[in-house]
Order: structure tokens, then sequence, then C-alpha cells
């Protein structure tokens, strides 16, 4: 007897970052090293929490945590340091924002909201798995791109165009997951052009969830002048996570912005995504709103310094890992910037055979489409030291046991 609708998949859903890291955390061996956490974590393995944004949290009047938002849109002071943090200025084009449940809520209320079931989203194809989980889930087809090859992105989007009346594409940069790539300028120019060329709608969603980690901050967000060159047939979407820029995971706070040329036309559209917040999630957590906003206003000097300390250790974890993969040969993917850094496993069987041969050396890491993520974010630069090396060592052993 079924009670869900139909086409609704009813097995269990086994999150492959939880999942993994459950396992790593039942891990007692001295030695272990957990690379799935996709959070800050500093050098005594603690989960880093910014001292400007908690210390304003946690004074805020229990009254007023208690209280709903002002709006299910979100409260105004909130939208309002959301534009200035991201866009600061950079876009002149009428512009709206959405306050979401995290990075995540922002995402699917495009997904969801924009496309027609069994239309085709297009997506990368090594990336955050949740994109193609929101897609079938919405009861959408997927098309994936090379997330290294532009061309191929243009490819993608162009044949798409030709038989859908909508077009919906899914960017994650700067500071891609798991790759940890960035479009440059001259990339989301090329890109742009693109869009702007088509002749159907086209709704590009540039997902920044790590974009406050780029390692150079002034460079990271300077392509966001390019959408004011956008013509009428393309819409901008910007999934911002609050809950990541502020160290605050488990507060599901983020938002969308939307960019078009026309008023009435963007109003539109968040008029109908504002539908989606009421029934989905109906309030945003006011507490962290009201938070954020304040250190927009009165600290924020001091948290760029706070972040800027953790950014730097990003670099150095990275630096660490790059020269060791270098000097032994790990083959990785081009990594600049962001938390993780992906090793290249081109068949997704000898991938799994390394993934499990790492688990049973106390490495725990995460199954990405072609590759396995190592989340730098949360390791600490004595457990980096060496690391890289024996996944070489380990790697060599599954390729010889494979050609005997």
């Amino acid at each position: 007897m079924d009670f869900v609708k139909n086409g609704l998949d009813t097995s269990n859903i086994d999150d492959p970052v939880f999942a993994i890291a459950k396992r790593a955390l039942s891990d007692d061996d001295p030695s272990v090293i957990n690379a799935t956490i996709g959070s800050l974590y500093d050098e005594d393995e603690k989960i880093v929490t910014y001292k400007t944004f908690f210390d304003i949290y946690d004074k805020i009047d229990d009254k007023i945590k208690a209280e709903y938002a002002e709006s299910f849109e979100g409260n105004a002071s909130y939208k309002e340091a959301v534009l200035k943090h991201v866009l600061n200025d950079s876009v002149k084009l009428p512009k709206g924002v959405l306050a979401t449940s995290g990075g995540t809520g922002a995402i699917s209320l495009v997904i969801k909201d924009f496309l027609k079931e069994d239309d085709t989203l297009i997506l990368p194809d090594i990336a955050w798995s949740s994109y193609a989980l929101m897609a079938k889930d919405f009861g959408l087809k997927v098309k994936t791109y090379d997330p290294l090859a532009l061309d191929d992105l243009i490819k993608v989007i162009e044949e798409i165009a030709k038989v859908q009346d909508k077009v919906v594409v899914v960017i994650n940069s700067p500071c891609h997951n798991p790759l940890g790539t960035s479009l440059s300028f001259t990339d989301w120019k090329k890109l742009i052009d693109v869009l702007n060329a088509l002749s159907k709608p086209v709704i590009l969603l540039d997902d920044i969830a790590y974009f406050d980690y780029a390692f150079d901050q002034k460079t990271a967000r300077s392509y966001f002048e390019l959408f004011n060159d956008i013509n009428e047939n393309v819409l901008v979407t910007i999934a911002f996570s609050m809950s990541k820029t502020m160290t605050a995971y488990g507060i599901r706070c983020g938002a969308l912005i939307l960019i078009h040329k026309d008023e009435k036309i963007l109003r539109s559209c968040q008029n109908a995504l504002a539908r989606s917040c009421r029934s989905l999630w109906s309030n945003i957590n006011n507490a962290a709103m009201i938070a954020f906003s304040k250190v927009l206003s009165d600290k924020y000097e001091a948290f760029k310094k706070e972040k800027e300390v953790y950014i730097k250790l990003l670099k150095e974890r990275s630096e660490i890992f790059l020269k060791e993969a270098f000097e032994s040969r790990l083959s990785i993917y081009p990594y600049q910037e962001g938390f993780f850094i992906t090793v290249k496993c081109e068949d997704n069987g000898k991938r799994d055979l390394l993934h499990e041969a790492l688990m049973a050396a106390h490495i725990y890491t995460v199954k990405v489409n072609r590759g396995i993520r190592i989340a730098i974010c949360s390791i600490p630069k004595r457990k980096l030291s060496g690391m890289a090396k024996r996944i070489k060592v380990i790697s060599d052993r599954i390729e010889s046991q494979n050609l005997r």
C-alpha cells in the first residue's frame, strides 16, 4: 500500500558525507584523519566559532530570539546587510533578496520554482551531491558539464536551449565544492556573453557558499560587476550562506539574491519565490538575521580580521597538501582556493577501492564523481603533513593489485 505520491524515492537516504563522518568519529585510533567535515576546524580539531558573530548573537534577548522574523521574506536590515556584504554596490541593476534556510534553501528555491517536471537542469559533473538530490526530488532530469572546461559548459547550455523553453544552469564559484576552483573574470565575461545571446529565458544560479574564504577577497568579488551587462533574457540568482560565512552551520540562515534589468519582472519572480518560502519554512531564524546585520554595522572590520586568520590557515594547509601531492606524484584536480582539494580518480570503480582502503588506514574522505574529496578546512597541519604521500602509496598498491 502506497501512501506517498507516485515518483517519490522511498529508499533510505544515505548521505555520503554524514555516513562516513559518523564512521570517522567512532574510530578511536589516535592517528585517525577525518577529512569529511565541510566546516572550519582549528589546529586543535575544534570547530571554529567567530567571536564577532556569537558575542552579538548570545547577547540578543531571549524574547527577541523567540520572536518570528518581521517577514517570511526576511528582516529588512538583514536583506540590506546581505546585499552590502555580497555585492557592495557593484551591481546597479534592480535587485531582490529573500532570506532562506541556509544556502541549501536558496538553491532549492531556484531548482524548484523555475523548471517544470521532466525539464533538464544543468549541473557540474563533479559537484555537491545535493544538487542532484534536489533535481530528482523535484522531478527534473540532469545534464552535466565538466566544471574545469568552460567550453563544455557553453556547449551544454546551447544544447539545452535548443530543446527546452527555459534554461537553468548551476555554477559553483568561487571556491567550488569539491574542486576548490574559481572561474576567472575572463571566463565569467565569456559566459555572460553566451547567456545574453540565447533566445530563451535563462536563469543563472551562482552558488557562492564558500566565497568568503577565497584567498583574494577583492578578486573573488570582481566578477559581480559583469552582472550589470546581462540582457533581459537573463535572470541572475545568487545563493549565499550566512551559516558558512559566520561559522554558524547549524543556524540555518542564508539568502537568495535576484538580479534583472526589469524591476517589474524581478518583483514577479521574487513574489513567486516568496510563496515557496512561506510554504516551505515560513520563517528564518530572527536572532541570526539580527546578529548578522549587527556584525556588518558594528563589527565588520573585526569580523574580516577574524576571518582572515582562517583564510591564511586554509592557504597554509593547502600548500602542505599540494606540495606533497606534487612531490609524490599524487594526481589531484587543479586547486585554487577554498575548503576542499580533490584527488583525481577517473575510474569510479578504482575510486571506491581507494576510498575503502583509506578508511582501513584510518583516513576518512568523501567520494565524489571521479574523485576523492579532502576537507582541508577541518584537518590540522600536523595531520596534513604526510597525508598526500600516504594516499599515493595506498593508491599505487591498489593499482598494482588490479594489474595482476
